[in-house]
């Protein structure tokens, strides 16, 4: 898979050598072209050796075999016309150089030399102009780098700003629109990003590198299908590029390709330049489907590979199961101390020592660690919550469902199981995936791109979500619930049911029940104290942003209960709520209700659900792998001495009520 890759590396060390080692590099390179005589790099590299030697009859057979393989090559172009032009071919060389700024027009020293050849032709008016546009394009570049360093730096306005004067002085010019995407990508606007990378592929459709953001704004997307398809474009285009084939194991585990995926982060793996990233990808898809032992071994290479790699780290916390030595504490605790560390690194390092000691029993200096790293992470994403149940409530009412009973499709395929993250929604999943007429899929979420599409102007609605639903003809209903069941079916296999377990689709039951009126709901709750306390000793990245603090989890489980209370309200007997707590006290009694609740006959194997070997995708794949026990029940007693904040919203709250 990867000799393309290989062969264009050994090149390039090659290439490095120059010019201290001419002779042997020529020799090898002008063997290689022997074997290869259209690897366009080792035609490259030979040239330069070729030139370096003064051997310019010989560098100019080479760039013109070279040409004759990739036309487009601009360096090859332009040193091609600096031969001629020494040869005294000036028409010539100017031919070349003009083709050349017309492949690459955003390259400024090739307009400066195509306006001295010019002048030299006696071209003067020509060459004057050829050496303005050097002086624009030079400019031009000068404030893009600008540009591009305000974005590293982190500067965002700064670089929106010049981007944006930039192309009001060269419309569409690609290089400031790829910047603008990445702007839009990393404020998670992917489908600005996707659509801006768009218009630039219709201008370069060869170009790989573009190709390869394309695709990663693809998966921002989650149009996850069609960004496999931009992978393998890339990788047929530019086999070498190592990044694509990343990129594509990353898409086949979203897909629920693992064996795939883990077959392509093996092979990166195994490269001497291995990244620690690789190696962190390679162990969350083996912990998905279980081989939790490899999974371990590829985090600990992770930690020692790339020294205060915080996430390695994290990712051992992660496995629930996973337990750290004297030494790893100690590891931890001095990455804590180095300034070498970045921010985001200390946060998950602390997530994961926060853990460490939790196991230890050492929990007054635990909570310290977890309450470091969660307002840490708030610090680098600022968020304040508000809630939106008014929307939903005054929107979805009984008038509204009774109005619409010929709206949605009637099959019944889907069960949706929501509730609070951390709540038990792994383990229902597990017990219903058990079924021999269920099929588990991930964490899906084409109902909230649907909500938030048929808000979008754009789409041909008018209004925002969820208004926007009264205004839906049955045609247009009926097909987004096709929408949605399409892109289910990717992850689906035989079964006649599904589930959807999206724990945030809570606020979509209403949208839901208009699509498939006769759709399952389960949704599971859980003592707010122990759900709650488990969000704060997670890393969700920016999923949840509530789960950070205390105060703020205790406002969204109020707002979830009074909003699942409305869903019971305007829609009676039709959404199942069953507690985390009466599955520990009698499993089989729970299992029998969620099964008489979707219509499933009982098996033995949802009481075995530990024995599924089916892939998991959430921080709670290690423990739905192992028989329920009472322990998680009062775990959160711990820690109760610190939890005043979320305490005091959740106690106002029912006091009120």
């Amino acid at each position: 898979m990867l000799d393309a890759y290989l062969k264009d590396r050994s090149v390039r060390a090659l290439e490095a050598r120059l010019p201290n080692d001419l002779d042997l590099v020529k020799k090898q390179v002008s063997d290689l072209v022997t074997k290869e005589p259209t690897n366009t790099q080792a035609l490259w590299v030979l040239a330069r050796c070729q030139m370096l030697g003064n051997e310019s009859d010989a560098a100019r057979e080479t760039l013109e075999a070279l040409l004759e393989i990739d036309p487009g090559y601009a360096p090859a172009i332009a040193q091609l016309a600096r031969l001629m032009f020494d040869g005294g071919d000036v028409r010539e060389a100017i031919r070349l150089l003009t083709r050349a700024t017309s492949e690459s027009p955003e390259i400024a020293e090739y307009w400066g030399v195509l306006g001295e050849f010019l002048k030299q032709d006696g071209q003067a008016d020509a060459g004057e102009d050829a050496l303005r546009q050097y002086s624009m394009i030079k400019a031009f570049n000068g404030k893009l780098q600008e540009a591009r360093q305000a974005f590293a730096k982190g500067d965002y306005k700064k670089a929106d700003g010049m981007c944006r004067q930039l192309l009001k002085l060269v419309p569409n010019e690609i290089r400031v629109l790829r910047l603008l995407s990445r702007l839009a990508g990393h404020f998670h606007h992917y489908e600005f990003a996707r659509s801006t990378l768009a218009t630039c592929i219709e201008t370069r459709p060869r170009d790989p590198a573009l190709r390869l953001e394309y695709a990663q704004a693809l998966l921002g997307s989650r149009r996850y299908g069609e960004a496999l398809a931009e992978c393998d474009k890339v990788i047929e285009l530019a086999p070498e590029m190592l990044d694509a084939y990343d990129q594509k194991a990353e898409l086949l585990y979203h897909l629920g390709r693992y064996d795939e995926a883990i077959r392509i982060y093996r092979e990166l793996a195994e490269l001497p330049e291995t990244r620690s990233l690789t190696l962190l990808h390679l162990g969350k898809v083996l912990k998905t489907v279980g081989e939790v032992a490899e999974a371990e071994a590829c985090f600990q290479r992770a930690a020692d590979l790339e020294q205060g790699l915080g996430q390695a780290y994290w990712e051992l916390a992660n496995l629930k199961t996973y337990r750290f030595s004297n030494d790893e504490v100690a590891a931890m605790r001095q990455r804590l101390e180095t300034g070498k560390t970045s921010a985001i690194d200390k946060i998950l390092v602390r997530f994961a020592l926060g853990k460490a000691l939790e196991d230890a029993g050492e929990f007054a200096e635990s909570f310290d660690q977890y309450q470091l790293a969660n307002s840490g992470y708030l610090a680098t994403r600022p968020f304040k919550y508000v809630g939106q149940n008014d929307r939903f409530t005054t929107s979805f009412t009984k008038e509204f469902f009774a109005a619409r009973t010929d709206q949605g499709l009637e099959t019944s395929a889907p069960i949706f199981v929501v509730g609070m993250p951390r709540s038990g929604s792994t383990l229902v999943e597990q017990i219903l995936s058990s079924h021999s007429q269920v099929d588990a899929t991930q964490e899906l979420d084409e109902i909230v791109s649907i909500a938030r599409d048929i808000g979008d102007p754009g789409q041909g609605t008018t209004g925002h979500y969820p208004q926007c639903l009264t205004d839906l003809s049955s045609e247009y209903v009926g097909n987004l619930a096709q929408r949605y069941l399409d892109f289910a079916q990717g992850y689906r296999r035989d079964a006649p049911f599904f589930i959807d377990k999206a724990p945030h689709n809570f606020q979509h039951i209403g949208l839901i029940k208009t699509l498939f009126p006769n759709a399952k709901i389960v949704d599971v709750r859980r003592n707010p104290l122990a759900s709650g306390w488990s969000l704060y000793r997670q890393f969700f990245a920016d999923s949840y942003l509530f789960s950070y603090d205390l105060e703020t989890i205790g406002r969204y489980y109020n707002d979830y209960v009074a909003l699942m209370e409305h869903w019971h309200a305007v829609l009676p007997d039709q959404v199942l709520t069953v507690r985390y707590e009466d599955l520990v006290d009698d499993l089989p009694g729970a299992i029998s209700t969620i099964l008489d609740y979707c219509g499933l006959g009982f098996e033995d194997a949802c009481l075995n659900f530990h024995l599924n070997e089916r892939a998991v995708a959430t921080p709670s794949s290690e423990q739905v792998r192992q028989p329920l026990y009472r322990d998680a029940l009062e775990h959160w007693r711990n820690y109760e001495a610190y939890l005043e904040p979320l305490i005091r919203v959740i106690d106002e709250n029912a006091s009120s009520g």
